[in-house]
């Protein structure tokens, strides 16, 4: 394991063998830095070194968006264009919901495996509520075109309101995440 050290100034943690003259975070001098132990366990930094939450989330965030830019195409075509997007529209609102329980799941067992507790962090509560409208969103999003059509303007506008709010519950789920993304982790 790699030896690691901790800038005094801002916490910065790094493995020794790549810091030069000062801090890569701050640029205090070299003397600023001590040595540091990471309190979590090889078995907990190994399973969240494969990223899965991270990776997990890029799929319905990128669905949403293209739901909610096909769907708002809808009303600058007809004829074939206009049923394409609309067949292409049903199709990726149908993956929506699927893609954000997965996400919001690997996101519990990242959390879990980081934090050892959810109920303890609110901001993890918080991307748990914002996680469920979003899923909630992508549930509606898929009965409106699937059981309605996107036949009138009145269905399309739903629709894109719709996915504006998942794309919306994307943003503040990735703001929050960034807020946890370098938590010091329990051991």
């Amino acid at each position: 394991m790699k030896k690691l050290i901790r800038c005094k100034a801002c916490g910065y943690i790094m493995a020794e063998e790549k810091l030069g003259d000062k801090c890569p975070a701050c640029g205090v001098p070299r003397d600023m830095f001590e040595p540091y132990t990471d309190p979590m366990a090889e078995s907990r930094r190994r399973i969240i070194s494969f990223h899965l939450h991270p990776i997990a989330v890029h799929f319905p965030t990128s669905f949403a968006v293209a739901v909610l830019v096909f769907t708002i195409a809808i009303f600058f075509f007809s004829g074939p264009a206009e049923e394409l997007l609309i067949c292409t529209t049903k199709v990726m609102a149908l993956f929506l919901p699927l893609l954000v329980l997965i996400a919001f799941l690997v996101g519990l067992i990242d959390g879990k495996i980081r934090f050892r507790r959810l109920g303890h962090s609110h901001i993890l509560k918080t991307k748990m509520l914002w996680g469920s409208l979003f899923f909630v969103l992508a549930v509606a999003l898929v009965l409106l075109v699937w059981l309605g059509g996107l036949g009138s303007t009145l269905l399309i506008s739903v629709a894109v309101a719709l996915a504006a709010g998942g794309v919306a519950c994307s943003v503040v789920l990735a703001l929050l995440g960034m807020q946890i993304l370098n938590a010091a982790f329990p051991g």
